[in-house]
């Protein structure tokens, strides 16, 4: 897709933007505490208040993509054409330093229609975690609630309920870049630093202040060792369907995958800006968003790189199988270079669902149109799990 056309679909598609200095949206927002532990965590992790948080945040809120209309024709799917790299890890994200100067790396949010709204409870899963590891996160979920008073919270939430034109579901991706990791707190199962269940879900609110201090390391800024710059990390917030019974229906499937396509496309174009190439304007009467570069420059684009794991696979109740199979489909639409699968112990059903991906789009000679994929994907008759309560 050519630059003019990107610029097209993103004017038709970006719905909210703003900028941020985190230490200001920290100061005028600061984050509300429910939680003991999240408490302490946050109090090591910010001697200095609000003056502990470096950098900027850019927010992005995205009205859902169409999805093209097959994987591999060239007219229909723009984004497409070349083979993605796929990779699984058994561990947590860890939010690392880009691979090189020309990649840009995103984590993925599992998140509730109320975007980062459980920061401040009991709970700890992956989204709260999320959090708490990137408390400015917290900030900015206080100032769009803030400001979402009186329009039912249109700007923090990574869904709407209904579109403007029929009663069917859309995604509606947030994205947030530039955002500070303050802190990293192991939740594995330890007897010798005090966490014998570890500390995920219900487990970290009743730990002591011992074993928490000793989960805990604090960064003041994080710095890539090949720049010595410091770097921050990139977040996708798009919510999964949850708590369904019964087998995967064709609507839901569908659904699945327009909201995997629609943050990783998102993510796509935001990278774009990262680097440079598109340029972001929040003032008001102009265009958000323009070419920063001579388009008959042979500037490469920025190679970017998926961090996702069982998304909506624990208290949505979803099963990891076919939840796996369509992200991947959903970043090989999007034209994702990479995608990186931490599995957490579920490498079986993650390498089940790659053997799907693979049976019904990798491996197929030809065009694959997107509503036979999802056809076949529902012959294999995926059943719902359920919650597991985090």
């Amino acid at each position: 897709m050519e630059l003019r056309q990107i610029i097209k679909v993103i004017k038709n598609h970006l719905t909210h933007h703003e900028s941020f200095i985190a230490n200001e949206l920290v100061k005028q927002n600061p984050p509300k505490w429910y939680c003991k532990n999240k408490k302490l965590i946050y109090e090591m992790a910010t001697p200095e208040g609000a003056d502990s948080f470096h950098g900027k945040l850019e927010y992005t809120r995205w009205e859902e993509f169409p999805l093209p209309k097959s994987f591999k024709g060239e007219s229909d799917n723009p984004q497409g054409g070349k083979e993605m790299k796929i990779e699984v890890k058994n561990d947590v994200f860890d939010y690392s330093s880009p691979e090189d100067n020309n990649t840009v790396n995103w984590y993925i949010n599992f998140a509730d229609k109320h975007v980062f709204g459980y920061y401040g409870g009991n709970l700890f899963a992956q989204d709260e975690s999320q959090c708490l590891e990137h408390p400015v996160l917290c900030s900015l979920r206080d100032y769009l609630v803030k400001g979402d008073q009186e329009s039912c919270f249109t700007t923090a939430r990574p869904i709407l309920t209904k579109d403007s034109i029929s009663s069917s579901f859309i995604s509606t991706p947030i994205l947030v870049r530039g955002v500070e990791r303050k802190v990293q707190v192991k939740t594995d199962v330890n007897k010798n630093e005090k966490r014998p269940f570890g500390l995920y879900g219900n487990q970290f609110a009743h730990a002591s202040p011992e074993a928490i201090k000793l989960a805990t390391t604090i960064y003041d800024k994080r710095i890539d060792p090949k720049t010595g710059n410091p770097y921050y990390s990139n977040i996708i917030a798009i919510e999964a369907p949850k708590h369904g019974h019964g087998k995967y229906t064709f609507n839901t499937i569908k659904r699945i995958l327009a909201t995997g396509y629609s943050g990783f496309l998102a993510a796509k174009f935001e990278s774009l800006v990262e680097k440079g190439i598109l340029e972001r304007n929040h003032e008001e009467n102009q265009e958000h968003t323009k070419i920063n570069i001579n388009e008959e420059e042979s500037v490469p684009k920025p190679r970017v790189i998926i961090h996702t794991g069982n998304w909506g696979c624990g208290a949505y109740g979803g099963n990891i199988t076919i939840m796996s199979c369509l992200q991947i489909a959903a970043a090989h639409l999007a034209g994702i270079d990479k995608i990186v699968y931490h599995a957490m112990g579920n490498q079986d059903e993650f390498n089940s669902g790659l053997q799907i991906y693979n049976e019904l789009i990798k491996d197929v000679e030809g065009d694959v149109k997107i509503d036979d994929f999802i056809k076949n994907v529902e012959l294999k008759d995926f059943q719902w799990g359920l919650s597991n309560g985090t």
